[in-house]
């Protein structure tokens, strides 16, 4: 019993760090996702991006992303997603595979493909921006706007 929830809160968490930095400056998640403009993100769209967002936390390009990277690249976003509802520290422990410490693209590959399939509620294999938003707002911890 104890499995479930600790996968729940690991695809959380990695929602939580893949949504922390796609809400950049200006930045509009539906419209940063979805590459092929049909209104809708894919897996594929949704991996892309979080390869590319996990890229930018990786600030010394060594494959792996720290508590202390993830902070900088928070702070860099003038703090546009409010106050997030987990430390970095606990975000990176809860899909923190290996346990050093620290996530490498894999580990964010694997909590972010299980967020996707926690946010797509009606399992059509695509986000629409209401499960978007819905997702977001749940990970971060937000109240509905």
């Amino acid at each position: 019993m104890k499995f479930i929830p600790t996968c729940t809160h690991a695809a959380l968490a990695a929602g939580g760090l893949m949504f922390a930095v796609l809400a950049s400056a200006g930045g509009d998640k539906m419209q940063m996702m979805d590459t092929n403009k049909d209104g809708m993100i894919s897996a594929a769209e949704h991996a892309a991006g979080a390869s590319e967002k996990f890229k930018k936390m990786d600030a010394n390009g060594d494959g792996s992303v720290t508590a202390a990277e993830m902070d900088t690249a928070h702070a860099a976003m003038g703090s546009k997603t409010g106050t997030p509802s987990m430390s970095s520290a606990d975000r990176i422990k809860s899909i923190d595979s290996n346990g050093d410490g620290m996530i490498t693209a894999a580990e964010h590959e694997a909590g972010s493909r299980s967020m996707f399939g926690k946010m797509d509620s009606n399992g059509d294999g695509s986000l629409t921006s209401a499960e978007l938003e819905a997702g977001h707002q749940k990970m971060m911890g937000e109240q509905p706007r």
